[in-house]
């Protein structure tokens, strides 16, 4: 496992980091087994949040952790009443409080290495939680010691050109930023990546595989051509050749397509690769991607060219 610095923490991460967000509800044994098996692979930063499985997530990675006190966790509070752009904002600095002080508990913690503003999906609601407390609240926690970093993540399904982090990266008040990279959605690439360099912000990227869903995600070629159909129906990719050729992926052999959109990330200037597993054996397939020179040239170069214009997320 190699391990990348994350900006202004100096924390040395590593570039695939484990995504803690689903399974803990309905097979906690099996998900315990996971993080122990990414723990002994090297990972050693581990992203999660409160409101994953309404805690679950965290309980069970309470346990998972116990003697592993050296793991970087990676928790959220979200101010919104839902997960969809038309959810209200409902933030406060108490709710703020109360949920890292759940997490700490749950986690079995003293301090929280990191703690984001969750999926954070306008201008206008970064400006509340900038200015109604909420921003506020995390800085006391970090003086008090019960936070190391902060920042937020954002809602790419929502707001795919990533202009609630443009806005907030160049103000310094951010430690850390969670932002969506994949090579179907590269528009941070060339936007946020620069800002977060210039500002020395460390960045995480989820969704590498897009939204990981067996019918529709980057994790194989019949589910990508499905997501490939999906944007030309939203109208960011033509309705033609190559788009519509079920040989489409073809330049991407060797490799499968999961193992190309993990190597795409890593190839990009970022901090650390987030994924979700459900298996110890998935993990292993995934840890395959990690070794340098991750993608070559020709290939990211085909993968801007023919998905370098989209300009937004389909699930």
């Amino acid at each position: 496992m190699l391990y990348r610095r994350l900006g202004r923490t100096e924390l040395q991460v590593s570039e695939l980091s484990y995504g803690a967000a689903r399974g803990a509800a309905a097979d906690p044994s099996a998900f315990i087994a996971t993080v122990h098996a990414a723990i002994d692979s090297g990972i050693n930063f581990i992203d999660t949040a409160a409101d994953y499985e309404q805690g679950d997530c965290e309980h069970s990675l309470g346990e998972a952790l116990r003697g592993h006190d050296d793991v970087i966790i990676q928790t959220k509070y979200q101010p919104y009443d839902g997960w969809g752009g038309e959810a209200s904002y409902t933030g406060s600095p108490d709710k703020l409080v109360a949920s890292a002080e759940e997490s700490l508990r749950r986690l079995r913690r003293d301090r929280l290495d990191i703690l984001l503003g969750h999926a954070i999906r306008s201008p206008e609601t970064l400006d509340r939680f900038m200015n109604d407390g909420c921003y506020d609240a995390m800085t006391r926690l970090r003086e008090q010691g019960k936070v190391r970093f902060i920042g937020i993540s954002e809602l790419s399904t929502v707001d795919g050109t990533h202009d609630v982090l443009k806005r907030a990266i160049p103000s310094g008040a951010l430690d850390v930023v969670m932002l969506t990279v994949n090579f179907l959605l590269q528009t941070a690439v060339n936007s946020v990546l620069p800002l977060c360099v210039r500002h020395d912000v460390g960045t995480v990227v989820m969704m590498p595989l897009n939204q990981a869903q067996n019918d529709s995600g980057l994790v194989s070629v019949p589910a990508a051509l499905e997501c490939v159909r999906r944007h030309i129906a939203a109208g960011y990719l033509p309705n033609e050749a190559p788009y519509t050729d079920p040989h489409l992926f073809d330049f991407l052999k060797p490799y499968t397509v999961p193992a190309a959109a993990l190597r795409f990330v890593l190839a990009q200037n970022v901090s650390s690769c987030c994924v979700g597993t459900r298996s110890p054996e998935r993990l292993r397939e995934n840890l395959c991607a990690v070794d340098p020179p991750y993608l070559d040239r020709p290939r990211l170069d085909k993968l801007r060219e023919l998905f370098g214009k989209i300009r937004g997320q389909v699930r």
